[in-house]
């Protein structure tokens, strides 16, 4: 008898330390993607090889953004992300968004899932012009963030 229940807690340990796992990843996926969350990503994607131009782009996209929605990014509404997509992990980038060269690409996501993306392909004729990139990132982003 004492074998038995020893056995039966044994059995029953081993299920709870298969299943926990699973069902608490799927509680934190259900935290993290609540009905109705809604959250704007900026994704700056670059290769390996990185010239002034691309450089300065990833330097005035992170300004805009950063300096642009400070609460937005601390509340989680808001995401910048720099990517190299050469890596192999990354590649997959390319296709999703149909990418030819560096771009500042953003994305809309409503209750975990992708629903629209843009890229923001003006950025390469604003280089020269600071104060122009700074607003025509911000104005994207706002009105992404007014999606949602």
């Amino acid at each position: 008898m004492i074998q038995h229940t020893i056995k039966s807690l044994l059995i029953l340990g081993l299920a709870a330390a298969i299943i926990y796992p699973s069902l608490n990843a799927c509680a934190q996926q259900a935290v993290n993607s609540k009905p109705g969350t809604h959250k704007v990503i900026a994704y700056y994607f670059h290769t390996n090889t990185r010239c002034s131009t691309c450089i300065k782009i990833e330097a005035y996209s992170k300004e805009a953004i950063e300096q642009g929605f400070p609460e937005e990014l601390k509340k989680g509404t808001l995401e910048m992300r720099i990517v190299n997509y050469e890596d192999a992990e990354n590649r997959h980038f390319m296709q999703d968004y149909k990418l030819v060269s560096k771009s500042l690409v953003l994305v809309n996501m409503v209750d975990g899932k992708q629903t629209e993306w843009t890229n923001l392909k003006v950025v390469w004729q604003l280089t020269g012009h600071k104060d122009a990139f700074l607003n025509y990132v911000r104005k994207e982003v706002r009105g992404y963030l007014a999606k949602g």
